[in-house]
Parts: C-alpha cells; sequence; structure tokens
C-alpha cells in the first residue's frame, strides 16, 4: 500500500527514488553495476546495457518498477533489493548527498543602437545591477560563489556595467547515489537558483543544458563549507533570498511555490527587448504572489489584485504615483485625489495593462531612435520593474494569503 506520507509525490519521482535505491543496495552488494543508465520505452536501464545490467520497466501498481536483471541466476537476489528500496520510498527515506555544480556565466551586453528596443533594457540593467563576491548559500544544501571577471585597468575610465559575473553553483541533493533522481531534482532545480542569482545581481545569467555530479575531489571541501555559519545567505538590497528553508512545513511549500514563479517570472521579464512584454511579465511575477492555492482562485481576481499589493507595498505605490512621469505613464491624472485613490487608481491602471495586451494583443511602440532616452516607454517599464521588485522583497519578509473571492467571504462577494 502506498502511504499517505508519498501519496503527494508523483509516481514518476518515486519510480526515479526506487531505481537509485535498488542500483545502490544491488553495488553495496556486490553485483558488477556499473555507473551506466538509460530511459526509453517506459523503462530505465541501471547499469551498462552492453553488459551486466538491470532493466527497470515501468508497472501501474506499487512498487512501480518490475527489476530484472541481465543474469537470471540474480532473480531472486534483485526482487529482494527491489523489496528494501521501496520499503526506503515508502519511508520517503531519500539516503545520503550527493553534490552536482554548474557554473552560471553572465550574458553578454547586447545593446546595439541600431536597436529600436535597447533603451528599456539598457536603463533597466544600469539600474538594478549589484556587485557580489564570495560565498552566499540558499537554505541548508545550496552553496553559491560569486566570481567577478576583473581584467587589468578595470574601471579605468569608470564603466557604466559592473564586471562580468559568474556564479558557480554547488547543490547538495538528497538522493540514495548519483542517479536518475539525483539528477531530476538537480535539473529541476537549477532554474529557479539561477532566477534568484540573477535577481540578486540584477543581471542575466545562462544557465547549461546539463548539469553533472561535482568533482569527488572538491566534495570534503563543499561538505565543510555547506557547515560553515560565516557563509552568509544570498540577499538583495538587505533581504534574504533564501525561499528553501522551512519548506517541510505545509505554509511555506504554498510561499515557495509562490516566490518559485515570481523568481522565474521576473527573470523572463528582464530578457525581454519589448517593453510592453517585460511590463506584462512583470506584473506577472507580482501577481502570482497573491494567487491562493484553491479552488476559488479565479474569483475577484481583479478586485484581489488591488487589495493585496495596496496592503503589501502602499509606500512603493505612493512613490510611483509621486514620479515626475507618473501621470504620462499611466495616463492618471492627480488632480485633488486622496493617496488611497491614487495607489487603487493606479493598481487598476497596472493590472488592466497586463489583462489588455494578453486579451488583445501587442500594439507597436511609436519611438524611434532619435529620442528614445526620454521615451515614456522606458520609463514605464522601470516602474513596472519596481513595482514587481519591490513586491516580491515585501512578500519574502511578510508572506501572506488573501482570501479575497473566497465564495463562504461576505466580503469577497460585496467587493469585486
Amino acid at each position: 500500500m502506498v502511504t499517505n506520507q508519498i501519496i503527494r509525490l508523483d509516481v514518476s519521482v518515486l519510480r526515479m527514488l526506487l531505481a537509485d535505491w535498488v542500483r545502490k543496495f544491488g553495488q553495496e552488494s556486490g553485483l558488477p553495476i556499473g555507473a551506466g543508465a538509460g530511459q526509453g520505452n517506459n523503462r530505465y536501464t541501471i547499469g551498462d546495457p552492453k553488459t551486466y545490467h538491470l532493466v527497470a520497466e515501468y508497472i501501474e501498481q506499487p512498487p512501480f518498477l518490475k527489476v530484472t536483471p541481465s543474469d537470471p541466476n540474480d532473480t531472486h537476489l534483485v526482487c529482494r533489493f527491489v523489496e528494501q528500496a521501496w520499503n526506503e520510498v515508502k519511508a520517503v527515506n531519500f539516503g545520503g548527498l550527493s553534490w552536482y555544480s554548474v557554473i552560471l556565466a553572465e550574458c553578454d551586453n547586447d545593446y546595439s543602437l541600431i536597436d529600436r528596443f535597447v533603451t528599456g533594457a539598457f536603463l533597466q540593467q544600469l539600474g538594478a545591477q549589484q556587485r557580489i563576491a564570495g560565498w552566499r548559500r540558499l537554505g541548508g544544501n545550496i552553496l553559491l560563489e560569486f566570481v567577478e571577471d576583473l581584467p587589468p585597468g578595470w574601471g579605468e575610465p569608470p564603466q557604466l556595467f559592473a564586471p562580468r559575473a559568474q556564479v558557480h553553483v554547488h547543490m547538495a541533493i538528497p538522493c540514495p547515489c548519483v542517479g536518475f533522481f539525483s539528477s531530476h531534482i538537480a535539473h529541476g532545480l537549477i532554474e529557479t537558483v539561477s532566477a534568484i542569482c540573477n535577481f540578486a545581481l540584477g543581471r542575466r545569467t545562462s544557465v547549461p543544458p546539463h548539469i553533472f555530479p561535482s568533482d569527488q575531489e572538491k566534495v570534503p571541501e563543499l561538505s565543510e563549507r555547506i557547515k560553515d555559519g560565516s557563509v552568509g545567505t544570498l540577499a538583495r538590497k538587505g533581504v534574504s533570498l533564501d525561499i528553501f528553508t522551512g519548506v517541510e512545513l505545509p505554509e511555506r511549500m504554498d510561499h515557495l511555490l509562490r516566490l518559485r514563479s515570481a523568481m522565474i517570472t521576473y527573470d523572463a521579464a528582464t530578457q525581454q527587448q519589448r517593453n510592453s512584454v517585460a511590463c506584462v511579465l512583470y506584473v506577472a511575477a507580482a501577481e502570482s504572489l497573491s494567487v491562493p492555492r484553491a479552488d476559488w482562485k479565479r474569483e475577484k481576481i481583479a478586485s484581489r489584485f488591488e487589495w493585496f499589493f495596496e496592503q503589501l507595498i502602499p509606500e512603493v505605490l505612493d512613490k510611483i504615483v509621486g514620479h515626475r512621469n507618473f501621470e504620462e505613464a499611466f495616463k492618471i491624472k492627480r488632480g485633488n485625489k486622496k493617496a488611497r485613490a491614487l495607489r487603487k487608481e493606479l493598481l487598476n491602471r497596472i493590472y488592466s495593462f497586463r489583462s489588455g495586451n494578453l486579451h488583445e494583443g501587442f500594439s507597436p511602440s511609436p519611438v524611434g531612435l532619435i529620442g528614445a532616452l526620454g521615451a515614456i516607454d522606458g520609463v514605464r517599464r522601470g516602474l513596472f520593474a519596481e513595482f514587481s521588485e519591490k513586491a516580491i522583497l515585501a512578500y519574502m519578509q511578510s508572506p501572506r494569503s488573501s482570501l479575497v473571492g473566497h465564495p463562504g467571504i461576505h466580503w469577497g462577494r460585496q467587493h469585486g
């Protein structure tokens, strides 16, 4: 029987974990299972298919794999390993730790003057970039080493952009051994880690398509450093960006999922050349923080958006309202309106900008190269980016959920 502890794990993940436990038990028993592995046709191959190996075929009932050795004489022994492995999976036991490492390299600045959309992204990076050097951490299992490429004479004369950065990412993955499960977790985690690093740097790095186990000679050093209390948590503007600590708690998992979506979407926004596309994604990044994990999440969406951000970042909204280009960027006249009324109108325009462009498509930008530095498109992009960034940082400091739209809440029914 599948226990309640693992019922929330996807069957494909259970199969990976089981296959790796089988590999571990088989190798420890002396079976000549090499490091090879393969996947396809609803089966895993554990070991080198040209020599000794195990074939683990998908089945629909627990333990979800039928494992057959290439040497039939080992069938009884392998069946015992599968039973042991399934007991470990049912106990949600991941075994030990395997380290995976990858380098995230900063992407080249491609700000060509012949590109009509260069201004918004150019100004955005100028305002957002931060320099980080040395070791940082995320949670209890991720180490980050920030390295800057400082060629001789860098900074003379002063440079517009910070020196190119690299982030050496080291992840300790809970798993029985290096295998299907550990690789799946490492590849699934790196996109979020990359987005968080980019958020901290205010710049974009590239993620290699493949991640490999760390150099075994470096593992002892990494194992010691992860325990070093002097390695600080990665932060932006003094706010911790650790979204991983405490995820074993149900409420923390909900916050992790919201922040993961926000970070990845924000990262996608920064990579857009077209300002209107970037603005839509900035709104989506912020909005992902407000969406409840409930069936009624599609009720009162606009009302929830307005309520959530007026409560979360009122000072940021007031700052945007006070910007010298506010009226032109958002087509709102301040007049004699009170601060709260302007905040609500601003949030309404931000939400409408997102919805309008998604439902009706994007319009061409009328501004060419001449006068581009003063184009309102670029200014608006900067204000949307500030709204999104400050919302993420505020949520990191004070996570919350909204009940607007809940069918049992009278307030939500009356204010849609």
